[in-house]
């Protein structure tokens, strides 16, 4: 598959593009220009020689893709988002955006009036700006540095999106992220909740050491986790 990645400099963007590079995916690596691009791809081909990664400038990446990891800090959704609507109609738009702010207590939840239009979570921001998209937030609590190491993440990813097939297809794509499962957690309205859930991973982080995961536990029905290494 085709995975358009947007935001691959970023610790979570970059240990994405290396799982998914690793497991025969190809990346489009996409930036707001080609040299950026560029400099992006080589990164991510110094820690997988293997991986096949393309730069190219964000609309083109957009059109490219079959799918689309939208992985940028949240404040810049209301610039990046638009001018990559119309390539995007149709495909499945993965966010991992969370909107955090950082005090002396520790990270923070931004809601409200704060969020990128007022949206009720960055992955509304994304659907609202994007509305023939089929947005599905996931992967923003996983462990980044293990990510980009591909160790066993032991980890959940709960996912959330308006379309049931979309989140499906997520839920069978993170199948290729070793120990890793994706559990349908139902519908976009549910988005905030995960965003948030990463503030309170950081803080858990900072107090306690080490890298959290979420770990789901008491579904009699829900599917094994991926192996390592596969």
């Amino acid at each position: 598959m085709k995975i358009a990645i947007f935001g691959g400099t970023g610790d979570l963007g970059r240990g994405l593009a290396i799982c998914f590079a690793a497991a025969g995916h190809d990346i489009v690596v996409g930036s707001r220009s080609q040299e950026r691009a560029d400099q992006a791809a080589d990164g991510l081909r110094n820690a997988l020689p293997t991986g096949n990664f393309v730069p190219m400038e964000n609309v083109a990446a957009a059109d490219a893709a079959e799918l689309a990891i939208v992985s940028i800090p949240w404040e810049g959704i209301e610039q990046t988002i638009p001018p990559m609507a119309g390539a995007l109609a149709g495909k499945i738009v993965i966010t991992v955006a969370n909107a955090l702010k950082f005090g002396k207590s520790g990270a923070m939840a931004v809601q409200g009036a704060d969020l990128p239009g007022g949206a009720q979570s960055c992955a509304h921001a994304i659907q609202d700006l994007a509305p023939e998209a089929k947005v599905v937030v996931a992967y923003n609590n996983l462990p980044a540095a293990a990510l980009q190491a591909r160790h066993d993440l032991r980890a959940d990813v709960l996912v959330c999106g308006k379309s049931r097939d979309a989140r499906e297809a997520v839920i069978e794509l993170t199948k290729d992220l070793p120990g890793a499962r994706g559990l349908d957690a139902g519908p976009l309205a549910n988005a905030l909740i995960i965003e948030g859930m990463t503030a309170l991973v950081i803080n858990m982080n900072k107090r306690y050491g080490g890298e959290a995961s979420l770990q789901i536990t008491g579904l009699e029905q829900a599917p094994e986790r991926s192996a390592a290494g596969h």
